[in-house]
This record gives C-alpha cells, sequence and structure tokens, in this order.
C-alpha cells in the first residue's frame, strides 16, 4: 500500500510548483509599473499580452512534443508522431497570432502606425524602448519552471498529470487564450475611449484575476498520482 504521506521530494516538487505559479503571478502585475512609470498606452499593453501568448505557445509547443515518453499519454504517440503534431500546431499557431496582431495593429496602434513599419522596428520601439523585454523574460522562466516542474513528475517520479493527451494540450491553449483576450479586448475598447491610466490599471487586474482563476484550476486538475499500485 502506498503511504498518503508525500515523501520529501514530492514536497520539494510541490513547492517548486507552487513558487513558479507565483512567478507568473507577479509577471503579470509588471504592467502596472509600466503604466504608471514608463507610460504604456492601450497599444504597448496589447504588444505585451500578444507576445505572452507567443511565450506561452512556445513551452506548449515542448510540452506537446515530449508527451511520446508520457507514462500518462493515453494515446501512446510515437516520437514522430507527437513531433509532427507539435509541427502543425507551430503553423496553425502561427496563423492565429499573424492574424491576432493585425486585429491589434488595425485597431488600437494609432499614432504607433507610422512609427512601427517591420519587425526591427516594432522590436526596438516595443519590446526594448518600452522595456517589455522585463515581463516577458520573468513569464518565460515561470514557464520553463512549470515544464521543468512537470516533466520531472512525469518522467523521473512516472507520476500522471492532467491533460497528458497532446489534443488536451493544444485544445488547453486556445481556449485559454480565447477566454483571455476577448475579456482584454473588450477591456481595451473601455480604457481607449476613456482615455486615462485608470481603465489601464482595472484591465491588468481583470487580467490577473482571470491568471489565477486559471491557476488555480490546473492545480486542482494536477495532484499529481503514481502511476501503479
Amino acid at each position: 500500500m502506498t503511504s498518503a504521506v508525500p515523501s520529501a521530494a514530492e514536497s520539494s516538487l510541490s513547492r517548486r510548483g507552487a513558487l513558479a505559479a507565483w512567478i507568473l503571478i507577479l509577471s503579470n502585475l509588471a504592467p502596472l509599473a509600466g503604466i504608471v512609470f514608463w507610460g504604456w498606452d492601450v497599444f504597448v499593453l496589447l504588444c505585451l499580452y500578444w507576445l505572452e501568448t507567443a511565450v506561452i505557445g512556445f513551452w506548449t509547443i515542448a510540452r506537446a512534443a515530449t508527451m511520446s515518453r508520457d507514462p500518462g499519454s493515453a494515446t501512446g504517440r510515437s516520437v514522430a508522431g507527437s513531433l509532427a503534431l507539435a509541427g502543425f500546431f507551430t503553423v496553425h499557431s502561427g496563423l492565429f497570432m499573424s492574424v491576432h496582431m493585425l486585429f491589434i495593429f488595425s485597431l488600437f496602434a494609432g499614432p504607433w502606425a507610422s512609427r512601427i513599419h517591420d519587425a526591427r522596428d516594432f522590436i526596438r520601439l516595443i519590446v526594448i524602448d518600452k522595456d517589455l523585454w522585463i515581463p516577458l523574460l520573468a513569464l518565460f522562466v515561470g514557464q520553463g519552471a512549470m515544464f521543468i516542474n512537470d516533466a520531472v513528475n512525469r518522467f523521473v517520479f512516472a507520476k500522471t498529470t492532467a491533460s497528458t493527451d497532446t489534443g488536451e494540450i493544444m485544445g488547453g491553449f486556445y481556449k485559454r487564450i480565447v477566454i483571455m483576450h476577448l475579456a482584454i479586448m473588450g477591456g481595451a475598447f473601455v480604457a481607449q475611449a476613456i482615455g486615462t491610466a485608470a481603465p489601464l490599471i482595472v484591465l491588468v487586474l481583470l487580467k490577473v484575476a482571470i491568471e489565477i482563476r486559471f491557476q488555480m484550476k490546473a492545480r486542482s486538475l494536477s495532484s499529481p498520482r503514481r502511476a501503479g499500485p
């Protein structure tokens, strides 16, 4: 009979998972400093959230590509099968991201439209000059820590986790992005119409609340169990 008391290693993994979740939440609060101290407007904030989607998509692809070794995978896909699905997801999500940015640029760019002409302008003026790289780096580290924590649980301790199927991982990504960005875009229209910093702050807090909700749901579903008796 397996003891219900978690081992020291299991407790350590749980703490690392909680730390990674807190890193993600704190990275979502960073835009408050951008609005108050760095003069971020609606377009800059939406660009940050668009880039965050790219970061999350990167780690989603990494997770989908490793499912072939997952002891909890319901599909038992080969390495080639998992890589092929990850490649399809890369192309599909890339098209989704392109259309999304076109929508953001058309509706919210405003004076930025006359200054941004290509990807180099976008990186220089938005990512570097507006310091978007700071919260993006924090998010990348947080997502990476969660990926490593989950990989250790699956591959070292042979524990099942939530959403181990590649299709579930991809579906979860799109569900998260659609819900998140519908709420954000709605708030962005209000913030742009009012034209002050206050609605932007509310928009950031709304995004943080949604993020916390997703984190709580993920943690409640991913209480790991051993794959054997």
